[in-house]
């Protein structure tokens, strides 16, 4: 799992977002977001999409889910 879909599953589970309510809201299929956010067992990376998608619906800069040591 990529670092930015690492942060965001993180702060999904931090937060109690439901995955099913996110799924509907955002269009990103219920499947392809538990794969990437919640399914130990496959190491699917969000899609850049789907990524942005969560980001909108969350309303949150994508960059907070950049590393810091990659910041120019």
């Amino acid at each position: 799992m990529d670092g930015a879909t690492k942060q965001i599953s993180e702060y999904i589970r931090k937060k109690g977002f439901n995955l099913s309510e996110i799924s509907r809201k955002t269009g990103v299929p219920y499947m392809a977001l538990y794969d990437s956010l919640s399914n130990d067992k496959r190491d699917r990376d969000l899609r850049v999409d789907e990524f942005l998608a969560l980001c909108k619906h969350l309303e949150i800069d994508p960059m907070e889910f950049y590393p810091a040591d990659k910041v120019g």
